[in-house]
């Protein structure tokens, strides 16, 4: 009997229910998959690989891979036989290997050692650069959030940056940009939110993408009050980005000390439009990322009670009344870079936006630092007038 003959013995009924049960279960899974995701993630360590060191001089040598061939600078830290860190410029291939020359050093990085890279630079505390910091907390009405307080260079207690990391993000993924804030004359408070790793678990350790935790933020302000400061800027990663811009909506208001600007890396601006972007960025097909992404908004809305509404940056930006500084890279995967086109496109009079091409998710730091710090620096010397002088 013939394939073609087979074909058509089979009973078409029965099969377009057995295609369409798949689907369901294909979509369902994805969507269960994707709700835990949006709600629960956390992670304990700052993304990077774990690779063999080979140095020739001020010259670093390692193996391929998608962390140690991105573009712009890395950090590298040894893990054997000693501890150190340094600050790799941009890759050139050698060959198999990638080599990465050595643009800073602390301590000491061996050759044959192994090591941890990164497109994150840092994964300690302000410490691993060389900048003395207080380890302290920031006291909420749902417990003690984790914090790092970097006093101003002059000690002068004026004006400070609210740092605020993204969804399963850390602290230390911001250390890159340490160095430009203390050379702006801000001090700098590293903040962490409700369910993030290391923070108090809330009810279900749900987080709500922007609207409690800015809650925290908010604390973080009052904290900021009674250490002395009198004036703030915001300063958020992906999803702090919706943190920081929650801050501003006006059930928030007054602020404990005036907050007078916002910076935003790669902002989460509309989670709806972020879950269906991530879907279809592992390959699924755009009509079935679609049925996954209204799933997921689903599922999270039954679980949590998420109002996407409520962190939907895009609607609230007629709202925004304080200058916006605005970076994200054309390279981003995890968060549209669409979004932050139309923040740009419907507050020209308040957002200074740097689309940097070329640049993975908040990682525009990474192609130019210097042109990134800056932009930084110039921003807080302008929202923050006669900081550090």
């Amino acid at each position: 009997m013939s394939i073609l003959t087979r074909i058509r013995q089979i009973n078409r009924r029965r099969a377009l229910g057995w295609a369409a049960f798949s689907y369901a279960v294909a979509v369902l899974s994805g969507a269960f998959l994707g709700a835990e995701i949006t709600l629960r993630s956390k992670t304990r360590r700052v993304k990077g690989e774990f690779v063999p060191v080979g140095r020739r001089g001020n010259s670093v040598y390692l193996p391929a891979s998608p962390e140690t061939l991105s573009r712009g600078v890395v950090g590298i830290v040894p893990l054997l036989p000693n501890k150190g860190h340094a600050v790799l410029g941009p890759p050139k291939l050698a060959g198999t290997l990638v080599r990465r020359d050595i643009l800073e050093e602390r301590g000491v990085l061996p050759n044959g050692s192994l090591a941890w890279v990164s497109t994150f630079v840092y994964n300690g505390t302000p410490g691993q650069l060389g900048i003395d910091y207080e380890a302290t907390s920031v006291h909420t009405e749902v417990g003690n959030m984790p914090a790092w307080h970097i006093p101003a260079v002059s000690g002068e207690r004026d004006a400070i940056a609210i740092v605020i990391h993204g969804h399963g993000g850390q602290r230390a993924q911001a250390l890159r940009m340490l160095p430009a804030l203390r050379r702006s004359g801000v001090a700098s408070l590293f903040v962490t939110f409700r369910n993030a790793h290391g923070a108090p678990r809330v009810g279900k350790g749900y987080l709500s993408l922007g609207d409690s935790e800015a809650e925290d933020v908010i604390a973080a302000l009052d904290w900021a009050k009674a250490a002395g400061y009198g004036r703030a800027m915001l300063y958020g990663f992906s999803m702090g980005g919706n943190v920081a811009l929650s801050v501003l909506r006006p059930r928030h208001q007054p602020y404990p000390i005036p907050v007078t600007g916002v910076a935003l890396d790669c902002p989460a601006l509309d989670w709806r439009d972020t879950i269906r972007s991530n879907g279809q960025r592992y390959g699924i097909p755009g009509f079935m990322a679609r049925h996954i992404g209204n799933f997921v908004q689903y599922l999270v809305t039954r679980r949590s009670g998420q109002d996407f509404d409520v962190v939907d940056q895009l609607a609230a930006a007629p709202g925004f009344r304080v200058p916006i500084l605005l970076w994200h890279g054309t390279r981003d995967a995890t968060i549209p870079i669409r979004q932050s086109d139309a923040l740009a496109r419907l507050r020209p009079d308040l957002v200074e936006y740097h689309r940097v091409e070329g640049a993975k998710h908040i990682r525009c730091w990474n192609i130019d630092p210097a042109k990134y710090d800056a932009e930084l620096e110039a921003f807080i010397g302008r929202v923050l007038p006669g900081v550090g002088v």
